[in-house]
Order: structure tokens, then C-alpha cells, then sequence
């Protein structure tokens, strides 16, 4: 039997690329099953339907409790981010919550320097992880689940890729949030969202930086992705802003600097195929349906599963030509992460 995945994949119909600088982003449309039907998770709170909040008064860096109150599914996006309670978390992966239901959810925080807050609740953000971490991340909690069957991350890695991120940009943030940053660079973002738009019907997007392939998204909902196409592609757009600051501090190669070629349909539909070859292992999601993971030499992936519909997946490529300018090292002069073991031990 074929892959539910790849029927979707197949049944991705590439739109008239948007252009701006180095970022090319190719709309996608389809006429496919759109399963369940859900809220956002910006919807879902905005409406009072949904909470978020830490699992007890102690809180535990790593899972934050989610309640639907509604009577409709609501659907959380891997690496989307809550902000608020103790420190800024982002989700480990795409999670579905059934109506009337709670569940405990996998997290990541992306806020180092803060335990502490008014409230135990969780509130929405306008935030996705950046991309590149975001890519990281699932790599990590594709590891943690090939082992013991985790959704969870490196959360060392990851508070130091923001730092270093944030050192890149030159954001100063007392408390190491991610959150600064976008806000730091709200300036440079704007002229990137100006240049991109949602396109009716739309239900995911394909980008390329500086001619190479960078990441597939889609929901399966066009009006669920009208609602999230900013946050998605703010995380693309740092992406392409950060290659902007490595190659004007010459950390760049020759190669990866000079001009990119024009981007064509046909390369945007060989990344697509490739994602259909990648290696499926699949694992019981938290909440509903089933959790797929997919890994090739070019790229790693994800999608959700629910009553035989895909209500989002993602694919990032992971050889594009800049992982040897993305490690951190001790030896950079940009603040280090101050890790308290209680973050990691859940200690008082």
C-alpha cells in the first residue's frame, strides 16, 4: 500500500514563485483530503477554548500540559512557539488534541535565563522557531524516538544555536529568548513579509535561499494555513537574513557566495519527489494519530498522521551547502548559556 505521505506529496501543485533577494518561495495548493477539521492553536486560544500551562507549581523544562475544551480537534505545529509561565517553550513536534481532552506535550524552551513568572498559563505567540534550530531539533527528537521512544531534544544544543544566533544578529537578550531576536530584527523581517504574500487557496510553501532548496511546509486546511503563513515564514526569513550577516562577516564560502541561478519549477519538484523517497519509521503520536519521521542523506522530515489524512508535514534540507558555518565554538566572544541543572532535573 502506498504512503499516505506521498499522496500528498504527489498531489502538491506548484504556484507562480515569489521572489525576493536570495529567498524564493514557491505557493502550494492542493485538492486533497483535509481530515479532521481543526482550530489553530492561535485560534483555539484566542477564542478561550484551549489552555497551556505548566504541568505543576515546580514546572518541568521539557512538557507544559494543554487542555482542549472545545468540541473541534486543535492542531499544534512542531517548533511553534508559547510564550509566558515559567520561560518560552516551543512544541517538539505537530501534535492533534481531540476535543474535551488533556495531554501532556513535549517542548523545548527557547528562553535560557528565565524560571520565573506572574502565571503558570502559557500564552500565544506570533513566533516559530527559527528555522535552522527548528531543523536541528527534529533530527534530535527523530534519535530520541529511534532510542527510547522520546519526543525530546538536545536542550543544551538548543539554548546554545539561539545564543549563537543571537550573537550573529547582534541581539542582546537579558533572558536569551528567541522571541528577542525576531523582535530585534522586526525591521529587516518587514521587508521580507512585504514582498511575499498568501495566495488564495494556499495550503503550504516551498523555499529556496540563495538557490538552494531550504524547506517544504503544508497544512492541510487552507484557512488553517492563511492563519499561520507569517509565523511560518518569519522562520524562513531569519534564515535567509542570518546567511546575510555570515557572508558580510566573511564566514561564508566563495562558492556559496556568489550569485545564485535563477530558481525553476523543476528543481522545486525534485525536492518534492526526493521527500517521497525518504525512509518512513512511524510512532504513536501525543494525542491523536500517528507521528511519521523520514530521513535521507539530503533531508529529514515529519508529518502527522490522522484517520488517513495529513493535516501537516515538513521537510528541511539538511545538505545546502552551509552546515560547515553552523557549529558554535568555545572559542567564539558571544555570552554563554548559563544552564542551571534545575532546568533539566526539574529542581527547586
Amino acid at each position: 500500500m502506498e504512503r499516505i505521505v506521498n499522496l500528498y506529496l504527489r498531489g502538491m501543485e506548484l504556484e507562480n514563485p515569489q521572489k525576493h533577494e536570495d529567498m524564493v518561495l514557491f505557493p502550494i495548493t492542493a485538492r486533497l483530503n483535509q481530515g479532521p477539521d481543526y482550530l489553530t492553536l492561535a485560534e483555539a486560544l484566542e477564542k478561550g477554548l484551549f489552555e497551556v500551562g505548566e504541568v505543576g507549581p515546580g514546572g518541568s523544562v521539557p512538557e507544559l500540559k494543554a487542555t482542549n475544551n472545545g468540541e473541534k480537534p486543535v492542531l499544534l505545529l512542531d517548533g511553534e512557539e508559547l510564550r509566558g509561565a515559567k520561560q518560552n517553550r516551543v512544541l517538539n513536534t505537530t501534535i492533534m488534541i481531540g476535543p474535551k481532552s488533556s495531554v501532556v506535550i513535549p517542548v523545548s524552551c527557547v528562553e535560557a535565563r528565565r524560571w520565573h513568572g506572574p502565571s503558570l498559563r502559557m500564552e500565544k505567540s506570533e513566533h516559530m522557531m527559527a528555522h535552522y534550530i527548528r531543523r536541528k531539533k527534529m533530527a534530535q527528537v527523530h534519535r530520541n524516538l529511534e532510542i527510547n521512544r522520546s519526543f525530546r531534544s538536545d536542550q543544551s544544543e538548543i539554548w546554545a544555536d539561539i545564543d549563537h544566533l543571537a550573537h550573529n544578529l547582534q541581539v542582546e537578550s537579558p533572558t536569551g529568548a528567541m522571541s528577542d531576536i525576531y523582535e530585534a530584527r522586526e525591521k529587516d523581517l518587514k521587508a521580507y513579509l512585504q514582498a511575499f504574500s498568501c495566495i488564495p487557496e494556499q495550503k503550504g510553501l516551498l523555499v529556496f535561499i540563495e538557490g538552494q532548496p531550504v524547506g517544504l511546509e503544508f497544512v492541510s486546511r487552507d484557512a488553517a494555513f492563511s492563519r499561520l503563513f507569517q509565523k511560518l515564514l518569519k522562520s524562513y526569513v531569519l534564515e535567509a537574513i542570518n546567511l546575510k550577516h555570515e557572508k558580510k562577516a566573511g564566514k561564508k564560502s566563495k562558492k556559496n557566495s556568489e550569485a545564485a541561478n535563477p530558481v525553476s519549477l523543476e528543481q522545486a519538484r525534485v525536492f518534492i519527489d526526493a521527500a517521497g523517497r525518504c525512509e518512513e519509521k512511524r510512532f504513536q503520536s501525543i494525542g491523536l494519530g500517528v507521528s511519521c519521521r523520514y530521513r535521507s542523506d539530503s533531508m529529514v522530515g515529519a508529518a502527522l498522521e490522522v484517520d488517513g489524512s495529513v493535516p501537516h508535514l515538513a521537510f528541511f534540507a539538511i545538505n545546502n551547502g552551509n552546515e560547515q558555518n553552523r557549529s558554535w565554538r568555545q572559542e567564539e566572544n558571544f555570552p554563554q548559556l548559563r544552564i542551571r541543572k534545575r532546568y533539566l532535573f526539574d529542581e527547586e
